[in-house]
C-alpha cells in the first residue's frame, strides 16, 4: 500500500505530458491496432522514430505514457513491451486538462460574438471576467484567434475582434486557401488511404444524409466535415499540410457556417470524392475537391 501511494504522489508530481506526446501515443496505439500486436509486442524506438517521422524524446514520452495508462509495460533491457491486444488494452486518456480548458472558452468566445453579447474591444481581464476563466487560459486562446487572424493585439493588454466584415473576408480567403491545399494532398507521394477511417467516416455522411435536416444539426455536421478533410490530409503523410487543414478547422467553427440547404449537397460531394479515393482515381478526387473547395460553391 505505501508502495502504490509513493508511486501516486510521484504520478502527481510528474510533468504533463506535451500535446505532441500525446498525440503520438494515440497515433502508437493505432499503428498497433492496425498490425494485430499481440501481447508481449516489443515497442523499437527507432523503429516508432521512423514511422512518424520524429525524434527519440517525443517517442519515449509517448512510451512512457502508454506506460503509465497500462497499455504497455517497461521490461529490463527490453524497452517497452504490449501488454494485450490494443483492442482489450485500457482506453488511453489523452486529454490535457489545459486542452479541454482553452476548448471550451475558444467556443463560448465564437458564441458570445456571433451572438453579438462581446464588444469588439477589450482586455486579457474583462475576457477572464465575462467567461468566468482563468487568465492564462485567457492569455492562450486570445493568442490561438490572433494566429487565425480573427483578433489582433492592442497597447497593453486590449484585444481587438474581427468585424463581421473582415469574417466574411476571412472566410472566402480560407475556401481559397483550402482549394490551393486540400487538393494537392491527395496526389502527395505519400499518400496512402486508411480504409479503416473511410468505412466509418462514409457511415456517418450516409446515417447523416438519411436523417431529415433540422438546423440544430449543423454542429454534427461540422464535426463529420472537419473529420472529412482532416482524414484526407493525415491520409497525405503530410504533417505540415494536415496541421493547416486542421487549423481553417478551427477558423470556420469560430465562425459558425450556416448550412442552410447546403448540407445534402456537401454530403453528396463528399461521398462522390471518397468513392473516387476508394476506386483508385485519385486525379478524379483531386479535381472533385478543388471543386468542393471553390467559394462560390459555399459549402465545407
Amino acid at each position: 500500500m505505501a508502495g502504490a501511494t509513493a508511486r501516486e504522489m510521484d504520478s502527481d508530481k510528474a510533468p504533463r505530458a506535451s500535446r505532441l506526446q500525446t498525440d503520438l501515443a494515440a497515433r502508437i496505439l493505432r499503428l498497433l491496432k492496425e498490425q494485430g500486436a499481440g501481447p508481449g509486442h516489443h515497442l523499437v524506438e527507432l523503429d516508432l522514430c521512423r514511422h512518424f517521422d520524429v525524434s527519440r524524446t517525443p517517442v519515449r514520452g509517448a512510451l512512457k505514457l502508454l506506460a503509465e495508462q497500462g497499455a504497455v509495460e517497461a521490461r529490463a533491457n527490453r524497452g517497452y513491451v504490449l501488454r494485450s491486444l490494443v483492442t482489450e488494452a485500457p482506453d488511453l486518456d489523452v486529454t490535457n486538462p489545459e486542452d479541454e480548458e482553452d476548448q471550451r472558452l475558444f467556443v463560448a468566445i465564437a458564441e458570445a460574438r456571433n451572438q453579438g453579447r462581446m464588444p469588439d474591444q477589450c482586455s486579457q481581464l474583462e475576457v477572464a471576467r465575462l467567461f468566468d476563466a482563468k487568465l492564462p487560459t485567457v492569455i492562450r486562446v486570445l493568442r490561438q484567434l490572433a494566429e487565425l487572424g480573427l483578433v489582433e493585439r492592442k497597447p497593453g493588454n486590449g484585444w481587438s475582434f474581427a468585424s463581421p466584415a473582415d469574417l466574411s473576408r476571412a472566410r472566402a480567403e480560407s475556401f481559397a486557401y483550402r482549394a490551393i491545399v486540400e487538393p494537392a494532398g491527395l496526389v502527395e507521394a505519400t499518400f496512402e488511404l486508411d480504409r479503416e477511417w473511410l468505412d466509418r467516416i462514409r457511415a456517418e455522411h450516409r446515417a447523416l444524409r438519411k436523417r431529415k435536416w433540422v438546423d440544430t444539426r449543423s454542429v454534427e455536421l461540422l464535426a463529420i466535415d472537419a473529420d472529412f478533410h482532416e482524414g484526407i490530409a493525415r491520409c497525405s503523410g503530410n504533417r505540415y499540410l494536415l496541421q493547416a487543414v486542421q487549423q481553417q478547422n478551427r477558423l470556420r467553427s469560430f465562425m459558425t457556417i450556416e448550412w442552410i440547404d447546403g448540407a445534402e449537397r456537401m454530403i453528396d460531394q463528399h461521398l462522390e470524392i471518397m468513392d473516387a479515393m476508394e476506386a483508385g482515381n485519385i486525379r478524379k478526387a483531386h479535381d472533385l475537391m478543388k471543386a468542393h473547395l471553390t467559394p462560390e460553391r459555399d459549402v465545407g
